[in-house]
């Protein structure tokens, strides 16, 4: 009997998760990820008191993520209103 294979990696990543280092995609299988918002208690916090202000930070995070992931070889494909970013890594 053969082992199971290995799980299949996510593609969905929290920007803060990339911005700080915690998610590092060189040598991800795959081309194309999405990146949301991270969503922290004081996001949503913020999101609630002054939502102009909570969609401001959680647009910055993804952008900040997004713009450090376009130095490392992906490009972003589309970004939807909710704040969700869906990149692809650009052909070697």
């Amino acid at each position: 009997m053969q082992p199971p294979p290995p799980p299949r990696p996510s593609r969905v990543f929290r920007a803060n998760d990339i911005a700080t280092g915690r998610a590092v995609l060189d040598g991800y299988p795959f081309r194309y990820i999405v990146i949301g918002p991270s969503m922290s208690f004081s996001t949503a916090l913020g999101a609630a008191v002054n939502p102009s202000a909570g969609q401001n930070a959680m647009l910055d995070e993804v952008l900040t993520a997004v713009e450090y992931l376009e130095t490392r070889g992906w490009e972003l494909v589309s970004m939807d209103q909710g704040f969700v970013a869906c990149l692809r890594r650009v052909a070697r």
